[in-house]
């Protein structure tokens, strides 16, 4: 069963290849991309959920300790732990066969890592019922959470060879979005389960932005009323963003994979920048979003315009034949 965009799956199959022809990467690539991920990470996943630390707030808590005014002591420690958590999944990433040696437990360490000293229940599953804001669908009762979970667990070794790793990653997401197992967290949590269950498979760790909330929360709300493929192609396109970062990190420098901005990408080509966007916005270019605004290389470009060239002049020749 493919659930996933067929053009964004070949692009994003194309740029794992390309990453991994260039593996190993060096220890001084792999540091700094290690950092920079983990604080993007980090910012990001905590204001998505209201943490009000910016970036460099986040950098400077991280790395040098520095206590912020106005920001409350679980705001910091959010931040904190976040490192460890990520630390610990991608140990466990290394593992043979992660996807079937997930257990509960790993998921219920991952929330105990996060939420270490602002938590009483951290690493527990709660034991009441939950509500979520602005979302129709009831969590299932606390009662039921410890059996939902096992069949979770055994609902992902069922899908291994079903799902494609990106699929997988996502629909395990959303499935466990919808258990809550956790009084709170359990964004942070799915969001880090999803990149173990990435990781495994060789993917870089991959960043849900904080500038993509909205729309992050609709496409789970679409999967709430059972279509997957907006959640699934939302997490195959932050997929492919990481996927753009690790390989402009190793990839020598050329006119070509510069980003452009979109009004910049515009006067390359036919289109406005307002198509462009929405052809990046719907995943039907490689487009990757730098604050809030996308960019694409002008080999993204090249490739999209000469794609589109190939199934017009294709159509072109069957109507010639008829």
């Amino acid at each position: 069963m493919n659930v996933m965009n067929e053009k964004m799956y070949n692009r994003t199959l194309q740029k794992k290849l390309k990453l991994d022809r260039n593996r190993p990467l060096s220890e001084a690539t792999l540091c700094r991309l290690r950092q920079n991920m983990e604080i993007e990470y980090t910012y990001n996943s905590n204001a998505i959920e209201g943490n009000r630390l910016t970036l460099r707030e986040t950098q400077l808590v991280i790395r040098e300790g520095i206590t912020i005014g106005g920001r409350s002591i679980q705001e910091h420690l959010e931040a904190k732990n976040h490192p460890k958590a990520i630390e610990y999944i991608e140990e466990l990433a290394k593992q043979k066969d992660m996807d079937r040696t997930l257990v509960e437990r790993h998921i219920r360490k991952i929330h105990e890592l996060i939420f270490s000293g602002s938590e009483e229940n951290a690493g527990n599953y709660r034991n009441c019922q939950v509500y979520i804001e602005g979302c129709d669908q009831m969590p299932p009762p606390a009662c039921e959470i410890p059996e939902l979970m096992k069949e979770l667990v055994g609902w992902l070794n069922a899908n291994m060879e079903e799902l494609r790793p990106i699929e997988l990653a996502a629909v395990f997401h959303h499935r466990l979005v919808s258990i809550h197992p956790f009084d709170d967290g359990n964004g942070r949590v799915a969001r880090l389960v999803t990149n173990l269950l990435l990781m495994s498979h060789g993917y870089p760790i991959m960043v849900v932005r904080r500038v993509d909330r909205k729309k992050y929360y609709s496409t789970l709300q679409k999967a709430d009323q059972g279509n997957l493929k907006p959640f699934v192609n939302f997490i195959a396109r932050c997929v492919e963003q990481s996927l753009d970062i690790y390989l402009s990190a190793i990839e020598p420098g050329t006119k070509k994979n510069q980003f452009l901005t979109l009004a910049e990408a515009a006067k390359l080509t036919p289109y406005n920048k307002g198509y462009l966007g929405l052809l990046a916005r719907r995943g039907l270019i490689a487009a990757t979003k730098i604050g809030r605004n996308w960019h694409i290389t002008q080999e993204a470009l090249e490739q999209y315009m000469k794609n589109t060239h190939s199934k017009k002049r294709g159509k072109s020749t069957n109507i010639e034949k008829q």
